[in-house]
């Protein structure tokens, strides 16, 4: 008899109980689309182009499912920290196309790579039952060359007004503040949401970083230089490209659309 199988022996001759087995499955390496450029120096992930994660498990489910969490909004930061393998890294501090990636790695795991969605035909209204394969989905590619700060920001000069503008990428704790302050001011009849977003987005007008400021220019800024920093933004931010080809089956109409996350993104048929 090995020395193992008799102390197991002697203890339950004693009545001392085992201790269970745990299973400890295997984690996953995330590609990040922003490779890590934009965070700031002292970051966890500052020039990391990985991040590990646990695959979801009965916990991660609960979390899902939790209706306290659900009511206040926390329920998409509560399970990506609960399947970081580095605590130290703060949920709503990741950039959205980074969450959007850890997102979409832990329902393939889960789940499988079939989405299946529900949209309406830009033409004819129909609804289509269509069902995407979310492991075909690739990371946006940066289409301007830019150098960013040591604050991982970046400048854009605007082509009317001439203002440099230092940017940042948006994080959960910016997506955040956007949508309370849309939510406030939808009660007045005065929803603001681009110039909320630009309020989160912009870090300084031409040097000067106060917010006062930074808010009056985001609401006054010219429909012109409005236009081109939302096209500099979405060809600068580093995200997955959510797009597929739709092809209506009842009138046929053809378009290229986004990949909608609805409540059922985290749940199998």
């Amino acid at each position: 008899m090995s020395r193992n199988a008799s102390r197991v022996n002697q203890a339950e001759t004693l009545g001392i109980p085992q201790q269970q087995a745990t299973y400890s499955p295997p984690t996953t390496l995330v590609n990040l689309p922003s490779l890590g450029k934009f965070y700031p120096q002292g970051h966890p992930l500052y020039d990391a182009e990985t991040v590990e994660v646990k695959p979801m498990t009965t916990r991660e489910e609960e979390i899902l499912t939790n209706q306290s969490l659900i009511e206040k909004g926390l329920v998409i930061d509560r399970l990506i920290k609960s399947v970081l393998l580095d605590e130290s890294i703060e949920p709503t501090s990741l950039l959205i196309g980074d969450r959007n990636a850890i997102l979409i790695a832990l329902r393939v795991d889960a789940y499988g790579e079939d989405y299946e969605i529900t949209v309406p035909c830009p033409r004819c209204t129909k609804a289509q039952q269509k069902v995407v394969d979310l492991s075909t989905l690739s990371h946006s590619k940066n289409h301007l060359e830019l150098d960013t700060t040591e604050e991982g920001t970046f400048v854009v000069e605007l082509p009317r007004t001439g203002a440099k503008l230092e940017l940042k990428m948006m994080n959960g704790e910016d997506e955040k503040k956007v949508s309370e302050a849309t939510q406030k001011q939808k009660k007045y009849g005065l929803e603001r949401p681009l110039a909320n977003q630009y309020s989160q987005m912009i870090v300084s007008v031409n040097g000067e970083r106060d917010l006062s400021t930074i808010s009056s220019f985001a609401s006054s800024m010219p429909a012109y230089d409005s236009r081109f920093l939302r096209k500099a933004y979405k060809a600068i931010v580093p995200d997955v490209d959510m797009s597929f080809d739709f092809q209506c089956e009842d009138c046929g109409h053809e378009q290229g659309m986004e990949v909608p996350i609805t409540a059922n993104f985290f749940w199998s048929e």
